[in-house]
């Protein structure tokens, strides 16, 4: 799920509008329920559902009509509810909410050619636009925990009610459907071709009346001649088909392989017709052991010989990793540490051979980046694939390998993989945030789940196999889910959640035959559990089985509180269990100055081992303080560093830190070993941090937090969080988009700069640093304290990787901007000069 609401948001900053969505059953009503963290009012969105029986459920426009078929898994009976268009009072109050969240839809003029100008920035001043001091911001996240706890007693199912909030209203409950959509897609009706020499036997020349005649228009001429264009334009042909299958799994085989709308494009029915001349393409998408059912088999070999099939099919495609600068950067970490950067699993091989599946020359196994033009003449165009290698393959492109250590795994209780280390939105080297932790003896944790983050976990544990380049955590991805014991989520804002759907999907999924079925604590904001509430409607998540928890309920308040669980026997009893499933002491959050329902966790092992995350904040006392409660400091900190030092006035806009501030949270709370992380996808170098910038940092209640005399008694009033100062001017502030690599203006310039931070040590740094281990983290890389003390031994080469890593992207870049005349005259100049320079 979380790739629609991750589009839209993309698309609301660029400033898109009156966009159409359309889909299934319980499409409007998916839509509706991500108003819980999408409020984007101007954007106008509008959902067309292609509900079963309806005969107005299809697409079209001036250049596509897309019909769909509906199938369903053998023995499942279609209700009442899920025929023909929804007009009920349910709907209305979910279209109600659509508009709530994403704006009423209005059809484009068209006429209006009016370019739209793009969004302008906006600077956030405070939880919703009050500027908000640090030392009170426990006062804030109750007022807001309480209003959010009112509401959900209060509210409405009435749309005549008019709530101030969306969420105010509760969305109708709904079934979810196991409805699969496959399409008939069709294009414009292809206008006849012209025949400029019955043009010209007719009396008439180029110019004008050609064109008047190629638009269907009937012209006179100066001796009152009509001409209509029949006489000149040869007939309109209807445009060429494409099919798309959707079959999820062999239960939808029989639903699929007699659907009527099929009929007319198969050889030997009594129902075909010319449209099976039209059929050009069938894209089959298709659950494992789909293609090789004989039923599927037998109905698609009876499209006609011409048509050409691409099979997209598990046995049939190799799983290659299209992201290949990620690879390629991540193959050159691996050869310097290996079981930190851990090898994603990958193969250039499909399980089976594609003749396999029909006895046919027009079979296509699907390739990223291929196209299909479907006019003017039907064609696959691979202009755009690449080669794509294996973990391996860019492995062995690199020099320097440092081969493995035996017996990874010994003395490490403690192993934080964070899964997805960037902020905001995925980009080619980070994904949106993630993190796990395997607790040994116990079970698995996910802090955070941005979009796309099983996609990442099935590379970095291996699926459906285990990935053997993985010595940190030996399981397989469904050995791991059905182990998992806690779903953390920091804060409601989209890249830390939105991958949470598919995972609580894919969970009930793998442990739902298991006996005693599985349970899975869900510790998060509650707007989260009301998202899960709504959005079970549309798809099984396995609520039942899930014990949530408020982080609002396990926060600690002050530094000589006890854990301040309210007298709910609900809540006791869920976090004494996991508590139990986990091995824990004790578990507390605190609010953290960055958005409304906004959490930092601390764990705490019987083992010894503490881990604090501080999800996404300004350098806060809270953090400090829970960072210092009970009687053992962090033995990790995960702490964000979204920007440089030199973007400082950028970070307290966004309320996010520094890095300089991340080092100063961990001095400040005594933390053995920090792990930086959650950085701005706009910067690809090594997090710097400098003496100046980690003394400067001072919170409430604690002053400057890196001064050794810091105690949990000492008091600072009227400390603001955009207090820290640092030494950096309003011009530095970094308003790009586009990835910029720090403000590394000149590469050989940048490589001395790095030789001589690496190479000349800081003695007042170190000084400051005290016994304070860190490093910087990475997307699928497994950190235990022994990997944080030995990263300081990597950074030169780790450096060079970066460096390495610019050096190319500047390169790629430049080389797709280059006309393809140019590239051949250059390559053709660069092959003279070799062979003068050989002479």
């Amino acid at each position: 799920m979380g790739g629609l609401p991750g589009m839209l948001l993309t698309l609301a900053e660029t400033g898109s509008q009156n966009l159409v969505v359309c889909g299934g059953h319980n499409l409007t009503h998916a839509m509706a329920a991500m108003r819980h963290f999408i409020l984007r009012s101007d954007m106008g969105v509008g959902v067309k559902e292609l509900r079963d029986g309806d005969a107005a459920a299809a697409f079209s426009d001036e250049n596509i009509r897309v019909t769909p078929v509906h199938i369903y898994p053998t023995g499942y009976t279609v209700s009442a509810h899920e025929q023909g268009a929804d007009e009920s009072d349910a709907a209305a109050i979910r279209r109600m909410l659509l508009e709530r969240a994403f704006g009423v839809h209005k059809a484009p003029e068209p006429t209006d050619r009016k370019k739209r100008e793009p969004p302008q920035p906006q600077q956030k001043k405070g939880y919703y636009g009050q500027e908000c001091k640090e030392a009170a911001i426990e006062q804030v996240l109750q007022k807001f925990e309480q209003q959010d706890e009112d509401r959900t007693k209060k509210r409405s199912l009435s749309p005549g009610h008019s709530p101030k909030r969306s969420s105010d209203v509760f969305l109708p409950l709904a079934t979810p459907t196991p409805c699969a959509l496959c399409y008939i897609v069709e294009g414009p009706e292809v206008p006849g071709k012209f025949d400029s020499q019955a043009a010209r036997d007719l009396g008439l020349k180029p110019g004008p009346q050609f064109a008047q005649l190629v638009r269907g228009q009937t012209i006179t001429t100066a001796d009152g001649q009509t001409i209509r264009p029949e006489q000149c334009v040869g007939p309109a042909r209807p445009s060429s088909l494409v099919i798309i299958i959707d079959c999820p799994s062999p239960a939808y085989i029989d639903s699929l392989t007699t659907a009527h709308q099929f009929l007319p494009f198969l050889e030997g029915t009594k129902t075909a017709g010319p449209q099976k001349d039209q059929l050009m393409m069938i894209v089959h998408s298709l659950g494992p052991g789909v293609a090789q059912d004989a039923r599927y088999k037998k109905w698609a070999a009876r499209f006609p010989a011409h048509v050409r099939h691409m099979v997209s099919a598990p046995e049939y495609v190799p799983d290659n990793n299209p992201f290949q600068r990620h690879l390629r950067i991540h193959a050159a970490m691996h050869a310097i540490s290996p079981h930190t950067y851990i090898l994603p699993q990958a193969t250039d091989k499909a399980e089976l051979p594609l003749h396999t599946f029909l006895d046919s020359k027009n079979l296509v196994a699907p390739k990223s980046m291929m196209m299909y033009d479907i006019e003017p003449e039907p064609k696959l165009d691979e202009s755009m694939v690449t080669q794509l290698l294996t973990a391996e393959q860019m492995l062995a492109k690199v020099d320097d390998v440092t081969p493995p250590s035996p017996h990874p795994n010994d003395g490490d209780d403690l192993v934080v993989c964070p899964i997805g280390t960037g902020s905001s939105v995925p980009s080619t080297y980070r994904n949106v945030s993630s993190n796990i932790v395997s607790v040994k003896g116990f079970g698995g944790i996910v802090l955070d789940c941005g979009e796309s983050t099983v996609s990442q976990l099935k590379r970095f544990l291996g699926f459906p196999r285990r990935n053997y380049a993985n010595t940190r955590i030996q399981q397989s991805y469904t050995e791991f889910l059905k182990t998992l014991k806690l779903l953390y989520v920091s804060h409601m804002h989209a890249d830390h959640h939105l991958g949470a759907i598919q995972l609580l999907h894919e969970w009930n999924q793998a442990t739902q035959m298991m006996d005693p079925k599985p349970r899975l604590s869900v510790l998060a904001p509650a707007r989260f559990w009301a998202w899960l509430e709504d959005f079970s409607g549309v798809q099984d998540l396995g609520l039942d089985r899930l014990d949530f928890i408020s982080c609002s309920d396990i926060r600690l308040i002050d530094p000589t509180a006890k854990i301040p669980i309210k007298e709910n026997q609900k809540y006791r009893t869920a976090v004494t269990k996991l508590k139990s499933d986990l091995g824990l002491v004790d578990i507390l959050t605190c609010g953290v100055i960055h958005c409304p329902w906004a959490y930092g966790l601390s764990l705490t092992h019987y083992t010894g081992w503490k881990l604090v995350y501080s999800g996404d904040t300004r350098p806060c006392a809270n953090l400090v303080t829970l960072g210092r409660a009970g009687d053992k400091p962090p033995t990790v900190l995960l702490h964000e560093a979204t920007l440089p030092d030199y973007l400082h006035v950028d970070a307290v806009a966004k309320r996010h830190s520094t890095v300089s501030e991340a080092v100063a949270m961990a001095l400040g709370m005594g933390a053995e070993n920090l792990l930086l992380t959650h950085f701005s996808q706009r910067c690809l170098d090594l997090p710097r941090w400098t003496t100046a910038n980690i003394e400067a940092v001072k919170v409430a209640r604690y002053g400057y937090v890196a001064s050794a005399s810091t105690s949990v008694g000492s008091s600072v009033d009227d400390v603001e969080d955009s207090a820290t100062e640092l030494d950096v001017d309003d011009d530095d502030i970094d308003a790009g988009a586009g990835v910029d690599f720090g403000h590394v203006n000149d590469l050989e310039t940048y490589g001395q700069d790095v030789a001589e931070q690496t190479d000349a040590p800081n003695a007042a740094l170190n000084a400051v640093l005290g016994d304070l281990k860190i490093a910087s983290a990475f997307d699928m890389s497994a950190y235990a304290p022994r990997d944080i003390k030995k990263y300081r031994y990597n950074t030169h080469r780790l450096k060079q990787v970066l460096h390495d890593e610019m050096k190319l992207f500047i390169a790629e870049e430049s080389a797709d901007t280059v006309e393809p005349s140019q590239l051949k005259k250059g390559k053709q100049k660069a092959k003279a000069k070799k062979g003068k320079d050989s002479a």
